[in-house]
This record gives structure tokens, C-alpha cells and sequence, in this order.
């Protein structure tokens, strides 16, 4: 492997600065043992030397042989702590997938290694539509382990909110979002698995909707002990200059160390330190602190330095967060959920990502159910004849009007296709109609006739546009039959007057 003309970061973790946290972006996850080295070498074949094989009930790793040069090593399209991500070519299934390598520098470094060994085991293991695939793991000719996994194409929720004009702007999108995310964690958590840094940046919205929760290289598994060498930094931040260095540095960034995760979305026992202490507790944190961002536009805690937003992690006020919530406009029920989620005491936040899931699921049904009344409401009120149908031909929901009108019950109404009621003269201009709104174009006064319960027929005037992708045409008609019996009247006299001269 190749480095290129680019210098290598700083590693910022190194004991020798007095004030680790003064150079470090907030916007970043805290990582004090790793920052990365330049590593760029494209068209070169990932030669797997050897496979890491997921291990036994005390997960135990253990390695096998196998040769092979599927995959083309290309340019690098990101980095982390610990690793680079390159775009690959898998040249067996002709597909784009992406390599994430450990850093260079790391190669010796036999903590570093476990932990990113630990971290293509728990995200191989996370067998979840949330959680991007492993396709194969291995070994570099240099000794540094890489895994290979699927690619997705997409946008960072980070920058997906960083686009929005304002909070309110899009929050349906973001709120369904953020429900795929709560599914995954809801899944890790009952593998055992919590992830540590959940944030706007370790979320993927791809281009199709899915959206996958990137980026385990904090996560651990609850069902045995933290085995990575962490460096403590409390004692630093205590005695560190309190004004901080750099004012481009928010704390919106991971780093790692006994202090590990992104500090504008940490819970404060993981700020302070413990984390032999935190549990899926620290999760719903971070799920409130993300649904906080959607709400507010803001994560909880907002500094202009890492170093100030980690302390204000630390001291765990929330009051400032909480006072946004109250003014961001959103529905009570969204705001005490994410109230909920960032109690600084982790016995008063929902339990795991399951209840957090199960409130967000009851909070969607309770909003489809109001939105139900309102349109029955909408429905019942109005004096016209609204329906919802289908492009099979059938009414779905019609109002008491077209009862009223025509005679029959609702029961009776949507049980046969609609054309059924429609005059026989007037079905071919119908079907023409409906094939107008299969290609989403709208149909404005279109006149066809009905048969009602007495075996008459009444005229009536229609409006409806359509959503295809859905399945779904809206419709609104109001009954004309007086009105074309004096239209044909008016024309039968004209027709009199120009014959009689």
C-alpha cells in the first residue's frame, strides 16, 4: 500500500499535549487513541491472506487461509478513528461495495486491533435490514485487518438535516427516519449489542428510503467485558484552559478514549467516563438526542468547543435542551418522549431501544387515528360527494351523500366496481377518465351518469387527482341532473327559435 502526498493528521490522543480536547473538531466523534493516516492505492486487489471467522460463545476469533483477489481496492471515500473506507469493485458479483481498513499506524497496536476486530464481529453478527451486510473480512498483506461490506448510496442524516431551512421543514420525513433507526437499535438491544455514538453522521438515508445505522466501532456487547485498553482524560479536561483553543469545534464529532462518543449527543455517565456503567440506557440517550435535532434543530448540548460541550455533557443540564423542545411546535407526545430519552439520570429514561419504539409506534397510530376522524369529519360534513378508490375500479371509502343521493348503503357501494352504477353510453368515457389518472393527470368537470336505488339515473360532475404509487384516487362529485335537464331544455329552445326564425 501506497500513502499519498497528503501528511498525516496529528493524533490528537497524544500525552504529550497538555490539552488533548483543544485541536479536536466537537463536530467529531472523541477518539484519543486513533485519528488515521492517509492510505490511498487505487486498482489494487484486496489479496485476503487470512478470513476472520465470528468465534464461539466466549467470542474467540480465530483465523483460517484463504487466498482469493475478489475484490479491487479503489479511492478512499471516508475515514474514521480507526479506519479508512475505500470504494471497491467486487469482481466476481460486478458490484460496488466499500473496504473499511484499519489505519497504518494501528498495525502494531494490538488494542486497536481487537477493538476493530470487535467491531467487524458485532456488525457481521447484526443480522438486521438497518445494518449494512458484511460480505467478507480478511487480513491485508501488511498485517492490518479490513472488512468488506455493502455500499450504500445515500446521504449522512447529518447533511440531510443540515439542508433543512428550519426544523419544521420535512419533520414527517425525519420522523419516519428516525423510527427505522429506533427499529435497528430496538434490535441490537435485544442481541445484547449497544452501539455508543448514535448521531446524524453515523446515519445513512439512502437514495430508495432505507436507512442504516453505520459506524459500530464503539459498540459492545453487553454479555461480557470491555476489552479495549481506554486512556482517561478527566483529570486534563479538569485543569485545561476552560475557554478552549479552537472556536470552529462544536463537539459534534466522535472521539474515543475512557471519554468515548460524540459529546453533543452523550449521555453524561458516558462524559463522565463510566463506561463500565452504561448499558442500552445510553442508546436512548443518544435516540433523544437525535430526535432533539429533528425537533429543534439542535443537538442537547450546543458550545462553540468540544471541550465546553463535553463539560456541559459532564454537568448533564438539560434545561436548555428542554426549554427548545417546549418552543419547537412539535406534538406533546414527541416532545416527552424525547424529554424522556435525555433524563440525565439514566433510572428515569425508557428502559431500551424497545420502549422508545413502542412509544414512537403508539404516537404514529395515535396521529393516524386523528387524521382518520378528521376525514370522516371532512366526509360527513360536507355537502358534495367525496370518495377514495381504487385503480381495480372499486370505491373504498364514500361519504353519507352519495347514500343520500342515490339510495343505496355503503355496504352496497363498495362491493361491486363503480362502473357497474355508471349508464352503459357512459362507461367507455369513464374508462377513458381513469386511464387519464393512472398517468397522475386531473380530471375537472367530467360528466357522467349514475344509477340510483329507484332505477333513475342522475348526473354527476366530477373532480379527482390521483397517486399512483399509491393506489389512490381522490375524488369529489356533485349531483348536476337539474342542470342538464335545463342545459338540454335551453338547447331544445334555441333549437326551436333558429328553426321558427
Amino acid at each position: 500500500m501506497s500513502r499519498s502526498d497528503s501528511p498525516a493528521a496529528a493524533d490528537p490522543g497524544s500525552m504529550h499535549d497538555p490539552d488533548p480536547l483543544a485541536h479536536v473538531d466537537p463536530n467529531k466523534t472523541l477518539d484519543m487513541e486513533a485519528t488515521g493516516s492517509v492510505l490511498e492505492d487505487p486498482g489494487q486487489i484486496l489479496n485476503i491472506d487470512a478470513v476472520i471467522v465470528p468465534g464461539t460463545e466466549t467470542h474467540t476469533t480465530t483465523i483460517r487461509n484463504q487466498p482469493s483477489s475478489r475484490f479491487e481496492l479503489r479511492t478512499e471515500v471516508g475515514r474514521g478513528g480507526m479506519g479508512e473506507v475505500h470504494s471497491c469493485a467486487d469482481i466476481h458479483l460486478g458490484r460496488d461495495v466499500v473496504a473499511k481498513i484499519l489505519h497504518e499506524k494501528y498495525c502494531r497496536r494490538p488494542e486497536v486491533i481487537a477493538r476493530f476486530r470487535e467491531e467487524i464481529r458485532i456488525t457481521g453478527q447484526l443480522e438486521h435490514p438497518g445494518v449494512v451486510p458484511v460480505y467478507e473480512a480478511g487480513v491485508m498483506p501488511d498485517g492490518r485487518p479490513f472488512f468488506v461490506m455493502q455500499r450504500v448510496w445515500g446521504l449522512t442524516l447529518r447533511k440531510t438535516l443540515d439542508e433543512r431551512p428550519n426544523p419544521g421543514e420535512g419533520r414527517s420525513r425525519m420522523l419516519k427516519v428516525f423510527e427505522q433507526i429506533c427499529h435497528t437499535i430496538a434490535y441490537a438491544h435485544t442481541q445484547r449489542i449497544i452501539h455508543r455514538d448514535l448521531n446524524p453522521s453515523n446515519i445513512m438515508v439512502g437514495l430508495f428510503g432505507q436507512v442504516k445505522v453505520m459506524d459500530w466501532g464503539l459498540a459492545k456487547s453487553l454479555d461480557e467485558g470491555n476489552r479495549t485498553r481506554v486512556i482517561t482524560l478527566l483529570g486534563e479536561l479538569d485543569t485545561a484552559d476552560p475557554d478552549g483553543s479552537d472556536p470552529g469545534d462544536s463537539g459534534v464529532h466522535t472521539q474515543v478514549g475512557s471519554i468515548m462518543g460524540t459529546p453533543a449527543y452523550m449521555p453524561p455517565e458516558q462524559a463522565k467516563g463510566e463506561i463500565d456503567h452504561l448499558d442500552e440506557r445510553c442508546d436512548v440517550f443518544g435516540l433523544g438526542a437525535i430526535l432533539c435535532e429533528i425537533l429543534t434543530g439542535q443537538p442537547p448540548y450546543v458550545a462553540p468547543t468540544a471541550k465546553r460541550t463535553l463539560q456541559l455533557a459532564i454537568q448533564s443540564n438539560p434545561e436548555d435542551a428542554f426549554s427548545r423542545l417546549d418552543n419547537c411546535h412539535a406534538d406533546h407526545d414527541l416532545v416527552s418522549l424525547a424529554k424522556a430519552c435525555l433524563a440525565p439520570d439514566p433510572a428515569h429514561r425508557p428502559r431500551d431501544a424497545g420502549v422508545v419504539m413502542d412509544r414512537l409506534t403508539h404516537y404514529f397510530d395515535m396521529v393516524l387515528r386523528q387524521a382518520e376522524w378528521d376525514l370522516g369529519r371532512f366526509f360527513d360534513l360536507s355537502l358534495d360527494l367525496f370518495c377514495i378508490a381504487g385503480f381495480d375500479g372499486r370505491f373504498r371509502r364514500v361519504n353519507e351523500n352519495f347514500s343520500r343521493v342515490l339510495g343505496y348503503s355503503m355496504a352496497e357501494l363498495t362491493a361491486d366496481p363503480f362502473i357497474v352504477f355508471v349508464h352503459p353510453d357512459d362507461r367507455d368515457r369513464t374508462a377513458a377518465m381513469m386511464a387519464r389518472l393512472r398517468e397522475a393527470l386531473p380530471v375537472r368537470d367530467f360528466r357522467n351518469r349514475y344509477l340510483d336505488h329507484n332505477g333513475k339515473y342522475r348526473w354527476f360532475e366530477w373532480t379527482a387527482k390521483s397517486i399512483p404509487k399509491d393506489d389512490v384516487i381522490f375524488a369529489v362529485a356533485r349531483e348536476v341532473t337539474k342542470e342538464v335537464a335545463l342545459e338540454e331544455r335551453l338547447k331544445e329552445l334555441e333549437a326551436w327559435a333558429a328553426a321558427h326564425g
